[in-house]
């Protein structure tokens, strides 16, 4: 018993197939032969590229938001260092400041 393995495409040979169907220079049957693909193949990308055409035009400003967020995010992790790092010496210092005046300290805060 065989498995058939899917076969990958690249992004840029999607495209480029894509292209060659928009631009109605062979038929969608002499393409699909052409490159071995089977046509409803061809048509999905086709149908992917026009669904998702207008992403190609907000793609610049939806990278900025994604930076802004992750540059937000950032700061906001390296706050919360700062403050787990702040807590972490107070409570070094609370329980040095326990020991020297004899106070039993819990194993779980050891």
């Amino acid at each position: 018993m065989s498995s058939k393995k899917v076969k990958e495409y690249a992004p840029d040979f999607k495209f480029k197939v894509v292209m060659e169907l928009l631009r109605q220079e062979n038929t969608q049957t002499e393409i699909s032969q052409k490159y071995g693909i089977p046509t409803c193949t061809l048509r999905a990308w086709l149908n992917l590229f026009i669904e998702n055409g207008d992403s190609v035009f907000t793609g610049r400003k939806q990278d900025k938001i994604f930076k802004d967020e992750i540059k937000a995010k950032e700061k906001e992790i390296d706050e919360l260092h700062k403050t787990v790092g702040e807590l972490t010496v107070v409570n070094n210092w609370m329980k040095k400041k326990s020991r020297q005046a004899g106070l039993p300290i819990p194993k779980e805060y050891d």
